[in-house]
């Protein structure tokens, strides 16, 4: 069993490896199409979106990183892995999204400032919406697999490329009132997508401080029903659960009758633990606590 769920997380972080390099590809394109178009037409809002696009592909780089570190067996050091490196790339994104609100509040405030109107073409509508298009299908295909993969890195990836699709939208919005002689909506377009960036980074990081907080996992309830599943089992407490979605560590206490001997309920544990990893396959690994009851101890 060991053997496979090793496996398992091999195949899984490959998996999340090869989506995060499909996307990356994707996302300088995007960034570099944004950059260019929006330093060659000085639309502060078309740059804004290009830097946004760009902290994309820094996060996608953060995250191959954390995966590959995330991979490495537990040590003397790390005896419950390095599972939580992922987790810690994906506070990474949390740290470039920052960097993005300052660089995309500096461009506006910059406009008005000086009070320029950028150059407003065909072209740029049409590399908003091509871009637009391309978002669309990242976030559809990293949530996706994301949620098929457990993955919180992923999942964070896919809704920060999600806020991209917001601000595209409101680009284009920009574009077109800056086309009907509206001016200053550009740098106000910016701080919009300000905004939608600094929200999106506060989710991620409420996500990942509760996977580095350690906060509960798995309902405490469903995991008493199983444990009761065993008949010689008298109940149990102290059910703590922790870690990402799908490398979690569960202990608990388990109360076995105080005639039961040491042998049979170190066995009877066991026969738990199995049926606990059975039903909640994302559980790393689960310690059994053995006990008499309360009311036994305390006669």
């Amino acid at each position: 069993m060991a053997a496979a769920r090793s496996a398992n997380v091999l195949n899984r972080n490959a998996a999340v490896s090869r989506i995060l390099v499909r996307v990356l590809l994707l996302n300088l394109v995007v960034a570099g199409a944004k950059l260019v178009f929006g330093y060659a037409t000085g639309a502060v809002s078309i740059i804004s979106d290009g830097f946004h696009s760009l902290t994309d592909s820094v996060s996608n780089i953060f995250g191959l990183i954390g995966t590959r570190a995330s991979v490495k067996p537990p040590d003397e050091d790390h005896p419950y892995g390095h599972r939580k490196y992922e987790t810690l790339a994906a506070a990474g994104i949390f740290v470039f999204l920052l960097l993005a609100v300052v660089e995309v509040v500096r461009a506006a405030f910059s406009r008005f400032a000086t009070g320029s109107s950028p150059e407003v073409t065909a072209m740029s509508f049409g590399v908003m919406l091509a871009t637009l298009a391309v978002n669309l299908l990242v976030v559809r295909y990293e949530s996706a697999a994301g949620r098929e993969l457990q993955s919180e890195l992923l999942l964070a990836d896919a809704m920060h490329t999600k806020s991209d699709v917001l601000t595209s939208c409101a680009v284009i919005a920009s574009l077109i009132a800056v086309k009907l002689g509206y001016p200053i909506l550009d740098p106000i377009a910016g701080i919009v997508i300000a905004a939608f960036i600094a929200r999106t980074g506060l989710i991620i990081a409420r996500d990942t401080s509760r996977v580095l907080s350690d906060r509960v996992v798995l309902n405490e309830e469903e995991i008493r029903d199983v444990v009761m599943t065993v008949p010689e089992v008298v109940g149990c407490h102290h059910i703590r659960s922790r870690g990402p979605a799908d490398h979690i560590f569960l202990d608990l206490h388990v109360w076995f009758p105080s005639a039961t001997s040491l042998y049979e309920a170190h066995r009877l544990s066991h026969v738990v633990k199995d049926r606990l990893l059975e039903r909640f396959p994302q559980v790393k690994d689960a310690i059994i606590h053995i006990e008499p009851p309360p009311d036994e101890v305390h006669r």
